[in-house]
């Protein structure tokens, strides 16, 4: 058949295997970013769902990352999110079938009912047909159409067309060179060198904490002896007291150490953050006390994110403490919530929790190293309120940065990946590379 004839032939009538020859067109240099994207587009398109994710292993394959949502009445892309598998062991199970995993009232399904609760419910997900990335035959990613209304039949083109949108980005990502992956990965093997620093050191401080716990009790238990005896001296028993007091503050600092080492107890669930601040804001103001008033202001309509609610309650606590020790004789705590468009290395449209204070702020070295574990400027503490909450974003998929400057303040921006659209604005926001 000539150039010619392949030029003038009709196209395809059906979607499925219109949408399937509009993929294989895509020149063989586009980024994986724009295959991911239009890949997502046109299942969407041509199977009539809301949403369809395409998800790729990170971590090992301890976890799945969204390298891109697609949302059709929105027409909006959206990326970050993660999936761990430690949370949601049955359903990675039903992953590793080569073709399709076709879920018709997915909440029941014994597949998918695993994310039911979580992550189907609140977004208002029925039906799902998931249908496996496999490259040499490796399962390394998943392509998931999600139905949003009543539940709907899966027909065999249905299934069919999923498994070859699936075998096209295999080879896509077969023929990707190493550079393109990375930009795709939005610099993964970096953040994955930090995360696997930071477990290394979780590791480390929890076995300490299990230690010092230990001789603490002991240490504990004979000053309570001590203090509770009548035929010592006074002195004797104020040095008791003492003792007591110092394994008091030796017991906050395991729990510090403990908090920082575990991984978050909770499995993430489809959060609404305007929500979730107004109901944990009494815990916080309790808290950081009445002379730091937290101030809270927050955008409608922002948009769901992927986290639990305790690790939140962590992250917004630990920075409202800060923000309170940054100003000793009192001040307002900010706390900004905010539907953003990324632009730089790292781009989409996140919600960004800010939490802002009018301290004594932080020189330039200080805030380079502000999050790493054990590092602290206080005369007291472990250092290890923002390697917390740095731990705890990254396993959520967002990111922070900090703004701050001597006698200027401090601003801890967390950038968390939206998993919905919202009907709130996204002001454009550029993030440069983390220093």
């Amino acid at each position: 058949m000539s150039a010619h004839d392949d030029a003038t032939r009709p196209e395809p009538s059906r979607p499925t295997e219109a949408a399937r020859l509009k993929l294989a067109r895509l020149a063989p240099d586009a980024s994986l970013e724009s295959v991911f994207m239009l890949a997502c587009q046109l299942a969407a398109s041509a199977l009539r769902v809301e949403r369809v994710g395409l998800w790729l292993f990170v971590e090992n394959g301890d976890a799945l990352r969204c390298v891109n949502l697609y949302e059709r009445s929105r027409d909006e892309h959206c990326s970050g999110v993660v999936l761990r598998v430690a949370d949601f062991p049955k359903y990675f199970g039903s992953l590793t079938i080569r073709k399709s995993v076709p879920a018709e009232v997915a909440a029941s399904d014994p597949r998918t009912a695993e994310l039911a609760a979580a992550y189907l419910e609140p977004l208002g997900i029925t039906s799902m047909l998931d249908a496996g990335i496999f490259l040499r035959g490796e399962l390394v990613g998943v392509v998931c159409h999600e139905h949003v209304g009543s539940p709907r039949e899966w027909t065999t083109e249905d299934r069919d067309f999923a498994g070859s949108i699936a075998d096209q980005i295999a080879l896509r990502l077969q023929a990707a060179e190493v550079d393109d992956l990375r930009r795709a990965f939005q610099s993964h093997e970096e953040r994955l060198a930090a995360l696997d620093k930071a477990e290394a050191v979780a590791l480390l401080a929890g076995g300490v904490a299990h230690d010092f716990r230990n001789m603490l009790t002991v240490i504990a238990g004979h000053g309570e002896i001590l203090a509770s005896r009548r035929d010592i001296p006074p002195e004797a028993r104020k040095q008791a007291l003492a003792i007591l007091d110092a394994a008091e503050r030796g017991n906050g600092i395991v729990r510090e150490l403990l908090d920082f080492a575990r991984p978050d107890p909770e499995a993430p669930v489809v959060l609404n953050l305007s929500e979730a601040l107004a109901e944990i804001l009494p815990v916080v103001q309790s808290a950081v006390g009445a002379r730091h008033p937290v101030k809270l202001q927050r955008q409608p309509a922002i948009g769901p994110v992927l986290m639990g609610k305790s690790p939140l309650t962590r992250v917004v606590l630990n920075l409202a403490i800060n923000a309170r020790d940054a100003m000793p004789d009192g001040g307002p705590i900010g706390v900004n919530l905010s539907a953003v468009r990324v632009t730089g290395p790292v781009s989409g449209p996140y919600v960004l929790l800010e939490v802002t204070d009018r301290g004594v702020g932080m020189d330039e070295a200080t805030r380079k190293r502000a999050c790493e574990a054990f590092f602290t400027t206080k005369g007291h503490g472990t250092g290890l309120g923002l390697a917390t909450v740095r731990r705890i974003v990254d396993r959520a998929g967002g990111f922070l940065r900090i703004e701050s400057a001597p006698g200027r303040g401090t601003s801890v921006r967390v950038f968390l990946p939206r998993i919905g659209a919202g009907s709130g604005g996204t002001a454009e926001f550029p993030v440069l590379p983390e220093l």
